[in-house]
């Protein structure tokens, strides 16, 4: 059955016939596709910028989250981070921890039993 809208475009359709030459229609209809694709052209331009500007901002997001990771273990290593690159502090968090590991193998090395040596044997 039709309802109102489809009576709508069915008498906007018969405007058109009596209003403009019939051989005007197919004009018409093309232009109409072509406004629907350039409409849909800058509704997808529109999207994918929007998406960009979603994976900017959580670029963003993760990279001061990093840094505030970064500069939250440099303190807890009692390094000073004013002033300094991010690089620069990476470096005194990299030097620190391998100082710390170095020692703490020297501490288990240093509670390990000696190995008894072997005696030598003797010549007659």
């Amino acid at each position: 059955m039709i309802h109102g809208l489809e009576w709508l475009f069915i008498a906007l359709l018969l405007l058109l016939l009596v209003l403009w030459d019939p051989g005007k229609i197919p004009q018409i209809a093309r232009a109409l596709a072509e406004a629907r694709k350039e409409y849909e052209k800058a509704t997808s331009t529109i999207q994918e910028i929007v998406e960009d500007v979603e994976e900017e901002a959580e670029k963003q997001v993760k990279e001061l989250e990093l840094e505030e990771r970064l500069i939250k273990r440099a303190k807890e290593l009692g390094i000073e981070t004013y002033g300094k690159t991010e690089r620069e502090i990476v470096r005194e968090i990299l030097i620190k921890d391998i100082k710390a590991k170095a020692e703490k193998k020297e501490e288990a090395k240093a509670e390990e039993p000696a190995e008894p040596e072997e005696p030598q044997p003797q010549s007659k």
